[in-house]
């Protein structure tokens, strides 16, 4: 079982505070797909316009930088749409 070492989550203004633990959470949740620990995470949570939450996340697997951005009407949306990018693109690492 893989781990991510460092996890930094950065919010823009406009979204809530409570979007910090859910998208830890969410992401710490991916390393179990990676094919090594995962170094650092950072996930950016930004608005795009009044009505879209844009999720970004950058990740740093032994070496290799993992990239993902998704989109929805709310933070929790727009991660959990990350998480699957995400879970994805490790999956593919590991083959």
């Amino acid at each position: 079982m893989h781990e991510i070492v460092n996890i930094r989550i950065d919010l823009a203004t406009g979204v809530p505070g409570d979007a910090t633990e859910y998208a830890r959470t969410k992401v710490a949740a991916i390393a179990k797909y990676a094919p090594a620990d995962i170094s650092y995470a950072r996930v950016r949570l930004s608005t795009d316009g009044p009505r879209l939450v844009v999720a970004h996340a950058s990740l740093d697997v032994n070496g290799t930088p993992v990239n993902a951005e998704a989109s929805a009407q709310t933070y929790q949306e727009a991660v959990d749409l990350l998480h699957d990018k995400l879970q994805h693109r490790l999956v593919d690492i590991g083959r």
